[in-house]
């Protein structure tokens, strides 16, 4: 896309009296009136943006031309590659949908009505310590801890539900959206439902101010699964691959792709799905890898490729 937009205007009988230029709920240029109103890219945000131009006449009359632009991201991702250090044991029956690290323990969320679970896992031996048969009507989804309450999301359910560390269901209530992936920020959780939207939800209101929409340098980036904050950064999975896209907070611009299919050979575990869970340990800053009934869990570093 060129990096200025130029909007021309007629008026050959004199009757144009002012040009207001707005995106969205905004306003970006106001003026009498004027041939030719040039907007720098820049000043719109990535992703589908509703440009309005609208004329007052002279009689009081009023025009208004609406236009979707999308705007792409000027960043072309970078990779990343992984250096596993270690890989633990994980139970081919979890079809995993969510995975985080509390309290020096891995929680997992496995998936399927029927087959559901919640799981607490050793991250030094992968043993799992706690292994807890979820309500059978549900398909748990993504997970997140906000202090010591972990919040779990549903697929096609409606509900989003609370439980203690011990996987005690504490509360449930209703939540008006699929749940795919979720990760916490301080008191907030994020998640995902499918498209390339990342909602931020206050649990505490019920309340769901902003959207972050992600975007690569091709367009939209759909089918954004579970999810997970690393150092200042969105981690993803793309359902559907084995990539992990790392996200720009602010932007929604995918900034490096992690190509996480050289984990796990096809031909040798033909029963295992797509990659599904990210879970990141602070203090030795270790990622956490694993998916839909693989047979093991990666312990990795990350490497930037120059």
């Amino acid at each position: 896309m060129a990096d200025t937009l130029t909007f021309k205007i007629g008026d050959r009988k004199a009757v144009v009296d002012s040009v207001m230029l707005k995106a969205g709920h905004g306003v970006l240029r106001e003026s009498g009136f004027k041939s030719e109103i040039r907007l720098p890219v820049s000043e719109l945000h990535p992703g589908n943006n509703l440009v309005t131009l609208e004329l007052k006449l002279k009689n009081g009359r009023i025009i208004r031309r609406e236009r979707d632009l999308f705007v792409v991201s000027d960043i072309v991702p970078d990779t990343f590659s992984l250096e596993v250090l270690r890989t633990l044991p994980h139970d081919t029956s979890a079809f995993v949908q969510g995975l985080v690290m509390h309290d020096l323990m891995l929680y997992e969320s496995a998936g399927l009505k029927g087959r559901s679970r919640l799981r607490i896992i050793d991250p030094v031996s992968g043993e799992c310590v706690k292994d807890v048969k979820t309500d059978p009507a549900l398909f748990n989804e993504g997970i997140a801890f906000i202090g010591d309450t972990l919040f779990m999301l549903t697929w096609k359910d409606s509900l989003m539900l609370r439980y203690d560390e011990d996987l005690n269901e504490k509360s449930r209530h209703v939540f008006s959206s699929e749940g795919w992936g979720l990760y916490s920020r301080n008191d907030t959780l994020c998640f995902s439902n499918g498209t390339n939207k990342i909602v931020r939800y206050y649990p505490v209101t019920g309340s769901a101010p902003d959207t972050l929409f992600v975007i690569n340098e091709k367009g939209p980036v759909y089918y954004i699964n579970e999810m997970e904050w690393i150092e200042g950064n969105i981690y993803a999975n793309i359902y559907g691959s084995d990539d992990v896209v790392v996200i720009d907070a602010e932007t929604g611009k995918v900034i490096a792709v992690i190509q996480a299919g050289e984990l796990i050979d096809r031909k040798e575990y033909p029963e295992a799905g797509v990659m599904n869970g990210i879970a990141y340990d602070k203090e030795s800053k270790r990622i956490f890898l694993t998916g839909k009934n693989w047979p093991f869990i990666k312990v990795c570093s990350l490497h930037f490729d120059d």
